[in-house]
């Protein structure tokens, strides 16, 4: 997508209610006048090289757009503050889009689309054009799912970082990058990018396939630590960590053709890497394809124990163990699978204001997958959501002090409920630890992906049958629509709930099994959005 960009220009700050009826004609006389001095070569006095091409410009216009060309320019300790003609070194993506870069210090229009942004972003950044940054990120904010599906996102995300790094980094910030919490001070507007790309990341795993090999070893470690992760399955996830070592040995085989080196280099990398991976986690008659996938049969004493190990936490029970040492590998993801839980959509149009719509799904009551427990298996949970707001009528509280009327009540929130449904005879008897979690999906440039992640880590006892989360979703986006609106945008960065009748809003629910001392509960209760 094609975008066109304008600096904010001097009648775009002015209180027009002040302003005399020709200053908008005055300034843009001003501002042809300009672009005609630029585009006719009038008046330059300084000459930049870039890539072997020479492009006329001059001093004011550079140093008032950019405070490093102010620099270079005005400060006499600088040795090109007197030349007459400087080279500028840009990689060869930066040098196509210089012209293009430099033109917008006349007019402030740019276009900018899906291959520029990129390049012009560094360009904006490393000449502190802060106007065009914000501009590029602004751009890229609105673009996030476009640059998933055409493999730029993870590039995106790590650029970020790169500008953003501590002086001092260890695994312990490469594992916190990717939660919610940040581990840095980042300023606007890097801290909003940032975001939206690390969640989208995170969250929509399957739709960032074309650009998961450009990880970076480090920060690709960090992601499979995280539990909040969403992906079908664990399996899923092994091919796509697999096909990245594929990408890795090839590159490697560029830099060295030496046979041993690289074995020695893909071996190590594989087990760091690999070690990662949530074995138990992959279902015991899905062990017999890993036997098939290449890296396996190159690296079989290292996956052998690994799969060993899993085998045994599918075979005998090991909930009791005390260690915490496997504590992650034994902690399910945010699994889409079936065996955790299930999608279901809603038109939310055909729902009447303040009535609820719910919804059954069945999951595994058990961390393993062992035959023996097949009768015990399953838990049913009822799905209660109210996307139009709950409204209570009059009411009378009756106090030894005698009656209080109180008035109706209307609660604008979207509300979730989540209720475990048990057979009469085990009401009181049957309690389940759980981590409950819902996505709720959105859509960015007609992309669907997961917007928004609740967690809560919770136990349904004789106690506690049912919990309640508000505030899922913005209410606003779904409650005030025009007959002719099929969808409002949630915030500033083009993403809207499905709302159409042709696309009803979507939601995933995932409730897995919590083993205290065996299984990771320090997720507790959270509402993360990806854009807001």
């Amino acid at each position: 997508m094609v975008m066109k960009r304008r600096r904010m220009s001097a009648e775009c700050e002015m209180d027009h209610s002040y302003a005399m009826p020709n200053v908008n004609d005055n300034s843009n006389a001003l501002l042809k006048k300009i672009q005609n001095v630029y585009a006719n070569k009038l008046l330059n006095d300084i000459t930049l090289v870039v890539g072997g091409i020479s492009y006329p410009a001059h001093r004011f216009m550079l140093c008032i757009s950019s405070d490093v060309f102010e620099t270079m320019l005005m400060n006499s300790t600088w040795s090109d503050s007197h030349q007459e003609v400087i080279e500028l070194q840009e990689v060869p993506q930066c040098i196509e889009v210089f012209p293009v870069f430099l033109q917008y210090f006349y007019t402030g229009v740019i276009t900018l689309e899906q291959t520029n942004i990129m390049p012009m972003l560094v360009l904006a950044d490393k000449y502190n054009v802060k106007d065009l940054t914000a501009l590029c990120v602004e751009y890229m904010c609105e673009h996030i799912a476009d640059a998933a599906d055409q493999g730029q996102l993870v590039t995106w995300f790590q650029y970020v970082l790169s500008l953003n790094q501590p002086t001092t980094i260890n695994a312990l910030y490469y594992c916190k990058i990717w939660q919610d919490t940040e581990c840095m001070d980042i300023k606007p507007p890097w801290n909003k990018l940032l975001k939206a790309c690390r969640n989208y990341i995170k969250w929509n795993l399957d739709s960032c396939i074309k650009c998961f090999n450009t990880f970076q070893c480090d920060i690709l470690v960090g992601l499979l630590k995280q539990s909040d992760l969403v992906i079908h399955d664990e399996m899923q996830l092994f091919g796509c960590v697999a096909s990245w070592l594929n990408y890795q040995s090839a590159e490697k085989l560029l830099e060295c053709n030496d046979p041993d080196t690289i074995e020695d280099y893909m071996s190590s990398l594989t087990e760091h890497v690999m070690s990662f991976i949530r074995y138990p986690m992959i279902l015991p008659r899905q062990m017999a394809q890993l036997l098939m996938v290449p890296v396996v049969k190159q690296n079989k004493d290292f996956f052998v124990d690994k799969m060993a190990a899993a085998m045994e936490y599918n075979l005998i029970k090991m909930e009791k163990r005390s260690d915490t040492e496997h504590i992650l590998e034994c902690t399910p993801r945010l699994y889409t699978c079936e065996r955790w839980g299930n999608s279901f959509r809603v038109r939310t149009k055909t729902i009447p204001n303040y009535q609820s719509i719910k919804r059954d799904i069945v999951t595994r009551s058990h961390l393993f997958d062992r035959e023996r427990e097949i009768d015990k298996e399953s838990t049913n949970w009822e799905i209660e959501m109210y996307l139009k707001g709950m409204r209570f009528g009059k009411a009378v509280l009756v106090t030894w002090r005698g009656s209080i009327e109180l008035p109706e009540v209307v609660i604008k929130t979207v509300r979730a409920t989540i209720k475990m449904k048990l057979p009469p005879e085990d009401i009181g008897k049957v309690s389940r630890h759980v981590r409950v979690a819902i996505l709720v999906y959105a859509v960015q440039n007609k992309i669907a992906h997961v917007v928004t992640v609740v967690q809560k880590v919770v136990l349904f006892d004789a106690n506690q049958n049912l919990i309640t989360i508000d505030d899922l979703m913005v209410y606003d986006a779904i409650n005030q629509l025009t007959t002719n609106e099929d969808s409002i945008l949630i915030n500033d960065t083009n993403v809207s709930y499905f709302m159409s009748d042709r696309i009803p809003l979507k939601f995933h629910v995932i409730i897995t099994p919590v083993i205290p001392g065996l299984t990771d509960t320090h997720i507790g209760t959270r509402i993360q959005h990806v854009h807001i």
